[in-house]
């Protein structure tokens, strides 16, 4: 197919040239391009296999008009630099196409680019060209189009390449090294050296070729040079909307070159908002809404806000002023600026808008004020006012739509427009196409504080009066995987989030039956893998077990924490051996004990804790698992790995605050002493940096309890002794062993 269409298109660049005679392409006039340009175009359009080459290109039309400009242009250049057919065959890759292509001049190369709306493709090419050469070709381009005849097409080539090269590489639209821009500044750079290395009367020769530019001293100024053609095209333009593109464009590189020094960063929202509006104004003007649409969208609105990359070597600020505003002046007195059609909005009369309010706030905001100056800014003002801009409203449906698409095509900006998204509850509204873009972009939302936008959305739609219960189920999903998907650490950061946002996660009021018995059954086939896997009787379970019970315990309990602790404090205490590996899984999971910011705070554990050793009568052996989960929760661990420092997943001080202190009077209760002895026989981490934790215990009870503890010791050991002196000897010292270690604690 290659070889195909590469004969199809030089065979049409033949025909045209034979079409010329007695003249050729070489020497083609602009008037003389209607005759014999349907040819090229033609043998474009079915290369392309494309009617209108304007919209929609494919892949491969894409592709293909990029080389009919690239080897035209290679071809021309090549013309003018003498390459030598040795070289040229080794060296340029377009050569087999090249070469079977008729001499062309300047004005093929640029109706070439016109009829094909190519503008973008050429203003991509120049960007890959010293800054001198770009002003070079800018040159060629502003004598092409002022040369009679001059029609709207050719300012709007002028216009469309300023614009694109303000805009600058679309770098989502290229590929790597290879591709054609790269090949093309490639070949350039190698004619250009080739060129340096001529012979004096080559390069003369060279000299008298391209003396079409008449200037004695070349212009590298790139904005000189297109301020000073729209001047001097004024008179050429005749519709309202080209009028309005030429003095948005001009503003903007006005804007960008002298009155910023940094991008303007926009607000998501804002940004959001200027989207939605361009594209409510498409979508009027009977143009689909699409990625390619909002992809070029973005340009605009970036290349508005973003420095110029070509700084000013000639012009001021004042002259560039002075020139927009005489020909915006000069359009009013012609009647071309109009007032706008409220009906139908015109795209460029809305970024002519936007670019005047810019300006304007940009110049109120500089150090120096001139007279001519304060005169510029008036007009503009003037001119504000005279055109009366309607106001662009955009709708949340639009609005979500918009977003949609962005977050769809992975488009700029698209994680924080995703974190806008989650958040958004009227979009949610939009039931349908808004879970459907949630669900097909997973890893868009896989941001903490997206995360829990999406959970407090969720949690709206549970309250409202009208709950689709199908919706609320996928959604529940749809959270319950992003979180999934994220790393440990993350989990641990979006654990505990949903503790601050609510203790029972997205069942901290009354929701539909069916999705607390979905929920109810998900919580137990977690719990009933990890327990059946084998990890509840094996005391270390191995790192790929853990971190899979770690995964599935962490699922649940974002969606409600205080179930998953729960069902963990359950495990933990009556099924046989699983304290053990209950206490790793929580251990892997600070967030469910607000542990992420270096900071404990279980009292949701030990609630859960409490509320099952109070309402169930618990047998020794559980008695004995609930004191030794209890234990390894409160040694210190390296939680997640890279973590420096070690942590309890439960304080000691929290265990007597929580246990000890409020049941002094049950002190009998050998419980309540084995979990005292327990906490103070925790190894303190960083002794000597700060006090112990037990200085900051009320001391009253503490000391009630060691003296009720030392009370009871004496009389146990006064019965014990009457078994015999040595009994009695032994078994005192090895209580007031205990008493003092605890007391010198």
């Amino acid at each position: 197919f290659e070889r195909r269409d590469s004969a199809i298109l030089q065979g049409a660049f033949l025909r045209a040239d034979k079409l010329c005679l007695p003249s050729a392409l070489s020497s083609l006039q602009k008037a003389d391009w209607s005759r014999v340009g349907h040819l090229v175009l033609e043998a474009v359009r079915e290369i392309c296999g494309q009617d209108e080459l304007s919209v929609h290109q494919t892949t491969k039309a894409a592709s293909w008009i990029k080389k009919v400009v690239c080897v035209v242009w290679l071809k021309l250049l090549c013309r003018e630099m003498g390459e030598d057919v040795e070289i040229e065959w080794r060296e340029n890759s377009f050569f087999s196409l090249q070469s079977g292509l008729p001499e062309v001049n300047h004005v093929v190369l640029l109706e070439v680019v016109m009829s094909m709306a190519a503008a973008k493709t050429f203003a991509n090419f120049l960007l890959y060209l010293p800054q001198a050469q770009i002003c070079a070709e800018l040159e060629r381009l502003v004598q092409h189009v002022r040369s009679s005849p001059t029609r709207d097409d050719d300012v709007r080539l002028f216009l469309d390449v300023w614009w694109e090269l303000w805009k600058g590489r679309d770098e989502e639209k290229t590929g790597g090294q290879d591709n054609i821009e790269a090949m093309f500044a490639r070949q350039f750079a190698r004619l250009s050296s080739n060129c340096s290395s001529l012979s004096p009367q080559a390069a003369k020769k060279l000299k008298l070729d391209t003396t079409d530019i008449q200037t004695s001293l070349p212009v590298t100024d790139v904005l000189h040079i297109l301020l000073h053609a729209l001047k001097d095209i004024k008179d050429h333009i005749s519709t309202t909307d080209l009028c309005y593109q030429a003095l948005s464009i001009s503003l903007d590189a006005l804007y960008t070159e002298f009155l910023i020094d940094q991008a303007v960063v926009l607000p998501t929202k804002e940004k959001m908002h200027i989207l939605s509006k361009i594209a409510s104004i498409k979508e009027r003007n009977d143009e689909k809404l699409s990625p390619e649409l909002i992809h070029e969208a973005q340009r605009d609105l970036r290349a508005s806000h973003a420095p110029s990359q070509f700084q000013p070597q000639k012009m001021t600020l004042g002259e560039a002023l002075k020139i927009v505003t005489e020909v915006a002046q000069f359009w009013q007195s012609s009647g071309l600026l109009k007032h706008c059609d409220s009906s139908k909005p015109s795209y460029s009369a809305f970024r002519l808008e936007q670019s005047v309010q810019r300006v304007l706030t940009a110049l109120s905001e500089t150090v120096t004020h001139t007279d001519d100056q304060e005169t510029d800014k008036n007009i503009l003002r003037g001119l504000l006012e005279s055109l009366a801009f309607p106001s662009i409203e955009s709708t949340p449906e639009v609005n979500a739509r918009v977003t949609a698409i962005i977050i769809n095509n992975r488009l700029d900006d698209y994680q924080n427009l995703a974190l806008l998204f989650a958040g958004e509850k009227s979009w949610a509204a939009c039931e349908e196409h808004w879970i459907d873009c949630l669900e097909k972009n997973q890893a868009a939302f896989q941001q903490c504080d997206t995360l829990l936008k999406l959970a407090s959305t969720l949690m709206s739609k549970l309250q409202s009066d009208s709950t689709n219960v199908s919706h609320c189920r996928r959604l529940m999903k749809v959270i319950a995987d992003i979180f999934s998907a994220l790393s440990l650490k993350d989990k641990n950061i979006a654990l505990a989030d949903m503790l601050r946002l609510s203790s029972r996660g997205f069942f901290g009021f009354s929701i539909p039956s069916a999705l607390t018995d979905r929920f109810e059954q998900e919580l137990n086939m977690a719990f009933n893998c990890i327990i059946q896997g084998g990890g509840g009787t094996s005391t270390v379970a191995s790192p790929g077990n853990l971190s899979m019970a770690a995964s599935l315990v962490a699922r649940v309990a974002f969606q409600n924490p205080e179930a998953a602790l729960r069902s963990c404090c359950h495990s933990a205490i009556f099924n046989k051996a699983a304290f053990s590996l209950m206490a790793n899984i929580l251990q892997q999971l600070p967030g469910l004990g607000g542990q992420v910011e270096r900071k404990s705070s279980s009292v949701l554990l030990c609630s859960c804790l409490q509320e099952i050793i109070k309402t169930k009568s618990l047998s020794a052996n559980e008695k004995e698992q609930f004191l030794q989960f209890l234990e390894l929760l409160m040694k210190p661990v390296m939680t997640v790995e890279g973590e420096e420092r070690r942590q309890s997943f439960l304080l000691p001080q929290e265990v007597v605050n929580f246990f000890v202190l409020p049941n002094i009077s049950t002190v009998g209760e050998c419980l309540i002493i084995f979990l005292l002895h327990t906490a103070l026989s925790v190894e303190v981490e960083e002794p000597g940096l700060s006090p112990h934790w037990v200085l900051d215990c009320s001391p009253f009870p503490l000391l009630y309890v060691l003296a009720q503890l030392l009370s009871q010791t004496v009389r146990f050991v006064s019965c014990w002794c009457s078994g015999g002196p040595e009994l009695c000897s032994g078994s005192t010292t090895r209580w007031r062993n205990w008493i003092g270690a605890c007391v010198s604690t």
